[in-house]
């Protein structure tokens, strides 16, 4: 029985979730079971910006959604050290505030965006 080989899109994320773990970040790809509590960080799917002869560059959008309301102080304290440590495990520069809909919340939580910027080979 043969497997299929994981697509560069897939390796990708793969990659982005391993290095937040290094970094001592938990993180999931899996939108469907991700409920931050009362913080999480979710791995979206990725966007192709680069293709050279042996390799393929993603932009990923990280999410680091807070589950409580950000009315006080400490709530957005420790959403922006995750974030922090984050942007250290991914080597990114910055992130914004959004908003992050998905799973059973039908109201938007709040999060903060960074986008990682992950760069595979053609061959695997």
């Amino acid at each position: 029985m043969s497997t299929l080989a994981a697509t560069h899109a897939v390796r990708a994320i793969t990659a982005t979730v391993d290095a937040l773990e290094a970094g001592g970040v938990t993180a999931t790809n899996d939108a469907g079971a991700f409920h931050p509590r009362p913080l999480g960080v979710l791995v979206g799917l990725p966007s192709l910006i680069d293709r050279g002869l042996g390799h393929r560059t993603f932009a990923i959008p990280v999410h680091v959604v807070s589950a409580d309301p950000l009315n006080s102080l400490r709530a957005v304290d420790g959403l922006y050290e995750i974030a922090d440590l984050a942007c250290t495990a991914l080597g990114a520069d910055n992130y914004a505030p959004a908003e992050w809909i998905g799973g059973v919340n039908v109201e938007p939580l709040p999060s903060l965006l960074i986008t990682a910027t992950v760069t595979v080979s053609e061959v695997p």
